[in-house]
């Protein structure tokens, strides 16, 4: 798209453009975290690290989105709903996908019995019958992506495409989102930061995993944008592809 507008006109259709021309999602991670790059305290606290104003704005991303996906470790921990709650009471919720090899997203999680939206669980040959199974039965779909230990995030990425999916908006933590980064898959950070430093060597933070062994190897940002939004500062920027 060139002309007039025509860096505008490709953010407003660049889900739709990369699902066309690489049959893949367009992948939008967010993450919350402190002034000094922290999502949960030391003692695993993390409610609410942002503001109302800031959870507000990610309710408007999740209502665009066709699908919305966290690992197993966040399921496990805070027992999200990941439905849509907009405002005014509305929105769209998107297909929430657990990243969960071995199945063990819990028959009594909120993704499994509160029936807002439908739940896919991504799982690999490890996973027990028995546990995928049980989820089937309880109304969840089981896909197996992955031959090994772990979900394997492009053939998942390709999956979700098959189905039209042409937007991912990922809110999972530090060992999901390094993963996805480091296979490529992420396009688009949202970034929000509160005002507030809570410290600890062992607190969480947004990207861990084995992290990059060089800084040349690092994620850069590129078309950084930054705005307030409440009491925090919402940092957006794009994946710059041929860093990676």
């Amino acid at each position: 798209m060139v002309g007039v507008l025509g860096e505008e006109a490709r953010r407003l259709n660049e889900a739709y453009l990369k699902w066309v021309t690489q049959k893949l999602p367009f992948v939008t991670l967010k993450t919350a975290m402190t002034l000094d790059g922290k999502i949960a305290t030391a003692t695993g606290k993390s409610q609410w690290i942002t503001g109302e104003a800031a959870r507000q704005r990610v309710h408007e991303m999740r209502d665009v989105a066709d699908a919305i996906v966290v690992g197993i470790g966040t399921v496990l921990a805070d027992d999200p709903s990941l439905t849509t709650r907009l405002a005014d009471g509305t929105g769209k919720n998107p297909v929430r996908v657990i990243v969960d090899s071995r199945a063990r997203t819990p028959l009594a999680a909120k993704v499994v019995q509160d029936g807002a939206a439908k739940t896919l669980v991504a799982v690999t040959c490890a996973a027990p019958e028995e546990r995928c199974a049980a989820l089937e039965a309880a109304g969840v779909e089981v896909v197996r992506a992955g031959e090994g230990e772990c979900v394997d995030l492009a053939a998942l990425m390709r999956l979700l495409a098959a189905r039209d999916m042409t937007s991912v908006f990922v809110e999972g933590g530090g060992t999901l989102n390094f993963s996805l980064l480091a296979a490529g898959l992420v396009d688009k950070i949202h970034a929000f930061i509160a005002p507030k430093i809570v410290g600890g060597k062992a607190a969480l933070t947004p990207v861990e995993g084995a992290g990059f062994a060089e800084l040349a190897d690092a994620a850069v940002l590129t078309r950084l944008t930054a705005e307030p939004v409440g009491a925090d500062i919402l940092l957006t920027g794009y994946v710059a592809k041929e860093a990676r």
